[in-house]
């Protein structure tokens, strides 16, 4: 059964998140406990489809599209917002990110934790500056990074929450030299960004910025060199950056001092991976050698070690093609170029290869657009866009198993998750 046209069957939900709390004329007291206020969702996604100036929200309770969210210009990348409510469509051509409310999210109400689920939306608020690129998402916080554009407009950030979306703003911003294609990581009350020396063609060392209200200001500019900076991950208190020659970890001290760790690795990375589970472990990842072969490093900041990782069949020529975690950060996927799945658990020797799955996208493409990944914080479950084939692939993260394969009548490409995380 294919998916793809909008689908009724929202209403009970729309009953359920418009009932008022301490509400109602059934001669109860306005005081009196909240009816159906947990809402038993498994969330949505927000897709991309290849090409399309659209994004679909998918429904994973009802598996069908209920909305079909029209942009501006084609998303070039889409995320989640820190809390899940929200996707962010990134059109880093046209210098925008639109925001689209998904629908589902969770309110503190004092007494108790009201959910509700109701239509999705495109907000009229967007996000604007010259290419938006990184996205870096923290412990309810997140930056975006805007590239620049030489030779006049120059690099920048934005910090946000759920709430300043909700509100149509951003919660601070800050501006650089010059253009460069870099980073800000929001690191508690820190931010710890990229520099681009001025006769450099790109950025090589830190900078450690102190949130002020609305603004940030400079604490100090690490002296420790990384050559082609690139990548950033922030958990467990520690900031770290993928070097030509290894990695960067920075932890930011209220002092205005910050600890700064330089960790070899044979190979140059240019991606890190982490979960906050994982508190001050990472993943180091880049592409190295003829032919190129994508490599993998276990980076422990406390004890300023790399170990590589070892795949079981990983031949040189295997390339990696998208990675991520389960909920729980307990297992790591990665995706080759062939199709194959590859979940990755670490135990006291490391990250061990505990399955493959042979086949997870049937057709892997030879071109872009490669299948995304994305996780569900409400349920054991993975999702692989499969543009080639037109659907969705579900993974059970406990069996380690194909769950199901959802047909589409379009192209997925880019996914984000949202929802309440449980």
């Amino acid at each position: 059964m294919k998916h793809s046209s909008l689908q009724g069957g929202l209403a009970l939900s729309l009953v359920l998140a418009l009932t008022a709390c301490g509400g109602g004329s059934s001669g109860s007291s306005s005081d009196g406990p909240h009816q159906d206020t947990r809402i038993d969702t498994a969330g949505r996604l927000a897709m991309a489809e290849d090409a399309a100036t659209a994004l679909r929200i998918f429904d994973l309770d009802s598996s069908a599209v209920v909305a079909n969210i029209p942009l501006a210009n084609p998303p070039s990348a889409v995320y989640a917002s820190p809390g899940r409510r929200y996707a962010l469509a990134f059109q880093r051509p046209q210098d925008t990110v639109q925001i689209a409310d998904a629908g589902i999210w969770q309110e503190d109400h004092g007494d108790h934790l009201h959910d509700y689920k109701v239509t999705p939306k495109l907000l009229s608020f967007r996000i604007t500056g010259p290419q938006p690129t990184h996205y870096d998402d923290r412990a309810g916080q997140a930056s975006i990074f805007m590239d620049g554009r030489a030779p006049s407009a120059v690099a920048s950030a934005t910090v946000f929450q759920d709430a300043d979306l909700s509100a149509g703003r951003v919660g601070a911003s800050i501006s650089f030299a010059q253009p460069m294609h870099g980073f800000a990581e929001p690191n508690g009350n820190f931010l710890v960004a990229t520099y681009r020396a001025p006769d450099a063609t790109g950025p090589t060392q830190a900078e450690i910025y102190s949130r002020q209200g609305a603004q940030y200001t400079l604490v100090r500019r690490l002296d420790a060199q990384c050559p082609s900076m690139h990548g950033s991950f922030t958990s467990g208190g520690t900031t770290v950056s993928g070097c030509a020659d290894g990695v960067l970890a920075v932890s930011p001290q209220a002092t205005g001092a910050a600890a700064a760790t330089k960790i070899a690795t044979p190979t140059g990375v240019g991606t890190i991976a982490g979960h906050p589970k994982l508190g001050a472990r990472f993943i180091g990842i880049g592409n190295a050698g003829t032919p190129s072969t994508t490599r993998f490093y276990d980076i422990d900041t406390a004890a300023a070690k790399a170990t590589p990782v070892a795949i079981t069949g990983w031949a040189d020529g295997r390339l990696r093609r998208a990675h991520g975690f389960d909920r729980a950060g307990r297992t790591f996927f990665v995706l080759d170029d062939t199709g194959a799945l590859h979940a990755l658990e670490r135990g006291a020797t490391g990250w061990v290869v505990k399955k493959t799955i042979t086949g997870a996208i049937p057709a892997m493409p030879t071109a872009a657009p490669f299948p995304a990944f994305a996780a569900n914080e409400a349920r054991d479950e993975i999702y692989l866009s499969d543009p080639g084939a037109r659907q969705l692939v579900v993974i059970n993260t406990t069996t380690l198993e194909v769950a199901r394969r959802t047909a589409l009548d379009f192209r997925p490409t880019y996914l984000a998750w949202l929802g309440i995380a449980r």
